[in-house]
């Protein structure tokens, strides 16, 4: 079992990607998604949601739009959408079943 804080990133990184892969257009800006993340029971500041956007995007899950100069607009890949759907891929959570 990995450690704590490696858990719950792997469960944030997870509910980003739910999160944008339950939206029409597969984009979700920052905000939106530190709501989610905030209801999934994540206690977050807009720093951990970028560094998690930025771990993501690093990985090709996502790419990053910066709106403006300030706001980042997160949007997933194909293979960010397999991956929130069930595949496997290290440093995110398997999504299991309620």
């Amino acid at each position: 079992m990995p450690p704590y804080p490696q858990m719950l990133a792997e469960d944030r990184r997870l509910t980003i990607l739910r999160t944008l892969q339950q939206d029409d257009d597969l984009r979700v800006n920052e905000f939106v998604l530190k709501r989610a993340l905030e209801q999934m029971g994540h206690d977050v500041n807009r720093e951990l949601v970028r560094a998690d956007l930025a771990w993501l995007r690093a990985q090709l899950l996502i790419t990053v739009r910066e709106e403006g100069g300030e706001v980042w607009i997160a949007t997933a890949t194909e293979d960010g959408v397999k991956v929130a759907t069930g595949r496997r891929h290290p440093g995110v959570a398997y999504p299991v079943a309620p």
